[in-house]
């Protein structure tokens, strides 16, 4: 049996990511993946920031962002983008896995069960051989336990929600804070092309999450569930698609488990399965694209671990700060502050730069430059010209 260069686990964004980087780099790659092509439950929002490097074609491509908007109670901040896209993420990840195969890796349709290190050789399912492994199986997937303790329940996302078949009237991708008063997470309504992805996003085990979702569902689009995965609307009579999905993300409670290595001599992982999803709000496509080229560019120079090296310098500082925050940012009393002063002239401004990506210089200095005038205007309930639109 031919022992290769590298075997990767997991065709996702972050496996194919990988497969395909460490072939362009020369190495011999085997690519397992048992499930292609396969609709994974998703949002499917590529974010504003690092969409320039994502690799996504316009066959993937359900519709553009026309804006993001962050609601709390009834104060909704909407703002205009020029650079999000919704993809299809069935397409996207067979056009990832494709590309890698493209450039050289070889593919098994095996779902890995079984790994032997002997030798300095690994052995997976008692009959391919590799030098190194790349695990991308997902989280708590067979790589995450087999390498490296599971990710607790306590820090992960409970992600779960619809594929609604009503034709959206607006591409704006909307985040619902506050349903559940207090608790970590949001509500979510994305545009696709013929349908809305709607969704909950919380702590694993926090109650009350599908009713919330429910609740708004009858909000928007008032009606009932019936048999086989049908939603009925009231006013029409009308019964449309209503497909259920779910799964978990990781969402790190705390920023010391960001210490905790995810590579060793011979292996590494990376997305999911290395917990690289940020814990505010579980996105964590661009940190799977970017983390498996660098897990591929790190076994390319012989030695995973420096993987540890090339993650921290690209996206470390968003994990650790948003481990860090995220049980501040959730708290009622500061979702009511933030909203009042983000709806202010002087800070709707940075708030939407930020949210666009397009923000030039330091946000942080920034924002106690710019705190005490919006604490004004805040107490008199002014806001920015391009919300007083919006209901």
């Amino acid at each position: 049996m031919e022992i290769v260069d590298v075997a990767v686990v997991g065709g996702g964004p972050a496996g194919s990511s990988a497969a395909r980087e460490a072939s362009e780099r020369g190495l011999s790659v085997l690519l397992f993946d048992h499930a292609h092509p396969r609709r994974k439950a998703c949002g499917g929002g590529l974010p504003v920031k690092g969409i320039e490097w994502m690799d996504a074609p316009d066959s993937a491509i359900e519709c553009e962002m026309s804006s993001i908007s962050f609601t709390y109670n009834k104060t909704k901040l909407k703002i205009p983008v020029n650079k999000g896209k919704m993809i299809r993420r069935d397409d996207w990840d067979f056009y990832l896995y494709n590309r890698a195969k493209e450039a050289g890796a070889g593919h098994v349709v095996e779902r890995v069960k079984s790994l032997t290190f002997t030798d300095k050789i690994w052995t997976i399912n008692e009959k391919y051989k590799a030098k190194y492994i790349i695990g991308a199986d997902g989280v708590n997937g067979f790589t995450r336990r087999h390498f490296m303790e599971k990710i607790s329940r306590d820090n992960l996302f409970a992600a779960a929600g619809y594929y609604l078949d009503i034709k959206p009237t607006e591409n704006e991708v909307e985040f619902i804070v506050g349903a559940l008063p207090g608790k970590e997470g949001y509500l979510w309504v994305f545009p696709k092309s013929d349908h809305y992805n709607i969704g909950y996003c919380y702590n694993a085990g926090t109650p009350g999450m599908k009713d919330a979702l429910h609740k708004l569902m009858q909000e928007r689009w008032p009606g009932e569930f019936v048999e086989n995965s049908k939603w009925k609307l009231a006013e029409t009579g009308e019964i449309v698609d209503c497909k259920q999905f779910g799964s978990a993300i990781p969402s790190y409670n705390d920023p010391k488990l960001f210490d905790i290595p995810v590579s060793g001599e011979t292996w590494v992982l990376c997305g999911d399965a290395a917990g690289h999803v940020n814990p505010i709000h579980g996105e964590g496509l661009n940190h799977s694209v970017l983390g498996g080229r660098l897990a591929a560019k790190a076994v390319s120079k012989k030695d995973p671990t420096l993987f540890e090296k090339y993650w921290r310098s690209h996206y470390s500082r968003d994990m650790y700060r948003a481990a860090s925050t995220k049980h501040k940012i959730y708290r009622s009393f500061f979702m009511r502050i933030g909203f009042a002063l983000g709806r202010t002239p002087a800070m709707y401004g940075m708030l939407a730069s930020l949210t666009r990506g397009d923000y030039e210089g330091k946000a942080t200095r920034s924002f106690w430059v710019k705190l005490p005038l919006a604490l004004l205007q805040a107490t008199f309930g002014m806001k920015h010209k391009a919300l007083k639109a919006i209901t």
